[in-house]
């Protein structure tokens, strides 16, 4: 604890740190999220595209 603080005023900036935290995983989160629903609808989508077509995948060549 800072000098000159008193306990609220500590608990306050506590409080005002860890809302910045809880925040900046959420937004973590929701990036994450967002990418993986991204790739899942590409990857419906080139299921739907192959049944259309009739064409089969081919596995990558290493």
């Amino acid at each position: 604890m800072r000098i000159g603080y008193t306990h609220a005023e500590y608990d306050r900036e506590g409080d005002y740190w860890q809302d910045i935290e809880d925040a900046q995983n959420a937004q973590i989160e929701a990036q994450k999220n967002s990418l993986k629903a991204a790739t899942e609808s590409e990857q419906v989508e080139k299921s739907n595209q192959n049944q259309i077509t009739g064409i089969l995948p081919q596995e990558d060549a290493k």
